[in-house]
């Protein structure tokens, strides 16, 4: 591992020196020495920005490397032929992509120290369970309890483990390891565990037609008010026609604010010195934040509340020759991160799952209806603790904008997009012909 060290260290004034070009040039010919990592010419490109999620070719791949260096934390070459030994397996316990060691240090370092407020109970509950990420299952291992139990979990999910068949390997484990172990007895007790993360979701039934929601004051109706079709399956056990998965944001975005480098960037957008060539180097520099921060006066004073954009657009889960499904995932995404902060992959939210297979057509704002309220409430303020000078404020966050491409715009807007009136800009005033 600290032979790697070059390949973070191997900068001065900003620039890649002579060493760390030649070793970078050793690191691509051993990746394509390798016949089962090279796909037509192509490697996975372990810069900081594809972070292996992309194939390039050699030369792109090096000219990558040299504008954005290696990706973070990538000493044992996974992506490109290279296995772990025993010993840093037994150590690290995950592969490559599944940080949990340093993901715990990151929380362990979350924890705040001694101040004269109390953080606000979602914060205690947080903190609460970063105090797991210390405590090792026994003596014996080097694995903590929280570490154990998220992976178990995570095992769960992926492989669609039911509950019972969970707690008996919880069971068999337990019977593994000695009588003062602190792992969790069953599934109640890992859940309850890791519920100060802070990521409920709620399951939504849907009309099949996607015509409005059985959610609020339609909780209880059985068939919808608009087609009369019925909520459930004929002759099912009370099993619904269709589920809307929906994740409530306002946690996640309290939890930004629980870790003390975190908070301090959330304040990125206000605090931070504007470029001196009057280019737009963050969302912060466009006219329409300006002129948000101009109509509404008393939420730009507060350089912690969050703006918001999102983005969605059709998803086909299974191959495309599978039988055709299409659902729409909808990501929310602060902007008051710094430019190379704020769109990460772990400052993404994935905040709902709208089902197919149907088009949705102009019934998308029907099943947006959950973030909307949620964003209202976030308008009004909700207490929140900043870890990074020690004290609670209130919290608000308001949606600013929306990427898509131009179809979904067009559900998402709820201005058609194609015909004379496509426009979107000039609406009803277009020259089209």
């Amino acid at each position: 591992m600290a032979e790697r060290d070059w390949m973070y260290s191997g900068w001065q004034r900003g620039r890649p020196t002579c060493s760390w070009i030649e070793r970078t040039k050793e690191f691509l010919d051993f990746a394509f020495s390798n016949h089962n990592i090279v796909q037509y010419g192509t490697i996975k490109c372990p810069c900081s920005v594809c972070r292996n999620y992309f194939r390039h070719e050699r030369g792109k791949v090096e000219l990558h490397l040299c504008q954005n260096g290696f990706k973070e934390n990538y000493r044992i070459w996974t992506a490109h032929g290279e296995r772990r030994d025993q010993q840093q397996q037994d150590f690290e316990g995950f592969g490559e992509t599944d940080d949990m060691d340093g993901m715990l240090a990151d929380l362990a370092a979350a924890i705040p120290s001694i101040s004269d407020e109390e953080p606000t109970a979602a914060a205690q509950a947080f903190y609460g369970m970063i105090a797991n990420a210390e405590e090792l299952v026994h003596d014996q291992t080097k694995h903590s309890t929280l570490s154990a139990t998220a992976r178990l979990i995570s095992i769960k999910s992926q492989y669609n483990l039911s509950i019972a068949c969970y707690d008996d390997i919880v069971a068999l484990i337990q019977e593994l390891l000695p009588a003062d172990s602190k792992f969790p007895k069953d599934f109640y007790s890992s859940k309850k565990m890791l519920e100060g993360l802070g990521m409920p979701y709620e399951k939504i039934h849907v009309c099949y037609k996607n015509c409005m929601l059985y959610y609020k004051d339609n909780r209880d109706k059985q068939k919808c008010d608009y087609c009369d079709t019925p909520r459930y399956v004929d002759g099912s056990n009370k099993i619904p026609r269709k589920v809307l998965r929906y994740l409530p944001i306002t946690d996640r975005l309290q939890r930004l604010y629980a870790h003390e480098q975190t908070a301090k960037m959330m304040r990125w957008h206000e605090e931070a010195p504007r470029s001196m060539y009057g280019t737009m180097d963050h969302p912060r520099d466009a006219e329409s934040w300006q002129q948000f921060n101009v109509d509404f006066l008393e939420f730009a004073k507060e350089a912690r509340n969050v703006r918001l954009g999102f983005a969605t657009n059709g998803f086909t889960p299974y191959s495309i020759t599978a039988t055709s499904y299409s659902c729409w995932p909808v990501f929310v995404i602060p902007y008051n991160l710094p430019p190379g902060v704020a769109m990460r992959l772990e400052n993404i939210f994935l905040s709902l799952v709208i089902p197919g297979p149907e088009h949705l057509g102009k019934f998308f704002g029907v099943l947006m209806q959950p973030l909307v309220d949620e964003l209202q409430e976030l308008m009004k303020g909700v207490e929140t603790w900043d870890a990074s000078l020690k004290q609670k404020f209130t919290m608000k966050a308001t949606y600013l904008w929306s990427i898509h491409d131009f179809p979904a715009l067009g559900m998402f807007a709820g201005w058609s997009t194609h015909g004379i009136l496509a426009c979107h800009h000039c609406l009803g005033d277009t020259n089209a012909f």
